[in-house]
């Protein structure tokens, strides 16, 4: 018997053709825009058993907790990475992204070099339980392709290039880093291997 492939989702073409087929970068910003579900900000409940380095609680390394939003995860984890106890209580105690970037920038012992060792990878596990763990989320990053995921903040050449989506193609050999961006295709291409080994185990078993 043939194997079947598998039927690609539906592709979102909502901005810059096809969200699959176009090699145009695809754009988003705030949680309310087109493709706002790639910020940081978009409410999207997840579970993580631990942070990057040390168990939830010390007390309870088999715990587990719940986030309201990607912001949440990573601003708790920015206040645990400096074992501020009191900024991670308040981080959770609030439901507003914005509140909670707020609290993370008041990260007690807070320091550039140490959190630079660990963002990136804080970011990347977020974003895999986001989206892995919402369905339709998940069929929306999928649907993407191999699309470049580009967060046009103006204002963050970190997380972002530095550039809204009007001027970001004008502009493009001064982007910033575009981490954000990175670390949905990196969370996208997590998510393809796993479905694909998931596929292949499934049709082991009817062999």
């Amino acid at each position: 018997m043939k194997r079947q492939k598998k039927s690609p989702e539906s592709p979102d073409t909502t901005q810059h053709g096809s969200a699959s087929n176009s090699d145009e970068p695809l754009f988003f910003y705030m949680p309310d825009t087109t493709h706002g579900e790639f910020c940081q900000w978009f409410p999207s409940t997840f579970t993580m058993s631990s942070l990057i380095g040390h168990a939830i609680d010390d007390g309870d390394a088999e715990g587990s907790m719940t986030f309201s939003c990607a912001e949440q995860f990573m601003m708790y984890c920015k206040a645990g990475r400096f074992h501020d106890k009191e900024t991670q209580r308040r981080v959770l105690a609030t439901t507003s992204p914005k509140e909670q970037k707020r609290l993370g920038k008041l990260t007690a012992g807070f320091t550039d070099a140490s959190w630079d060792e660990v963002k990136s990878v804080v970011v990347v596990a977020g974003t895999i339980a986001k989206f892995g763990q919402n369905a339709g989320l998940k069929g929306k990053l999928l649907a993407t392709g191999d699309r470049l995921l580009v967060e046009a903040a103006s204002r963050d050449r970190i997380w972002g290039i530095g550039y809204t989506a009007k001027h970001a193609m004008s502009f493009r050999q001064h982007w910033g880093e575009n981490r954000l961006g990175k670390a949905l295709m990196e969370a996208r291409e997590h998510l393809r291997q796993e479905d694909a080994k998931r596929d292949d185990n499934l049709w082991m078993e009817h062999e």
